[in-house]
């Protein structure tokens, strides 16, 4: 029996890449695009929804949920681009069993 089926822990259960291994062959994509094509390659292509847009002009935070499947996770920043990109994170880190930066701001379903 090969590794793969003995379940190692550097593939998923249906032969695709994990996680771990999406990460260390892609350091210079984004959270968001990794998160992206993770879904892809198990059916479940992350959902982004905007929770919150608050703060004044000068100074807004937004808070974005992504949910990838039944893992929903979110982020704060003060840009879309950059709460979307830290719930990106949160989930990725999520995903992958790691320890969560802000505990606070996951959400499971």
């Amino acid at each position: 029996m090969s590794e793969e089926e003995q379940g190692s822990g550097t593939t998923t259960g249906c032969g695709l890449p994990s996680i771990e291994q999406m990460l260390a062959a892609n350091p210079g994509k984004t959270p968001i695009s990794l998160l992206q094509e993770y879904g892809t390659r198990i059916g479940k292509t992350p959902v982004y929804d905007l929770l919150k847009a608050e703060g004044q002009a000068h100074q807004p935070n937004f808070t974005f949920r992504v949910t990838v499947g039944d893992t929903s996770c979110t982020g704060q920043g003060p840009s879309k681009k950059a709460a979307k990109h830290k719930a990106a994170e949160v989930a990725l880190k999520h995903l992958k069993g790691g320890s969560m930066l802000e505990p606070a701001l996951e959400d499971s379903r």
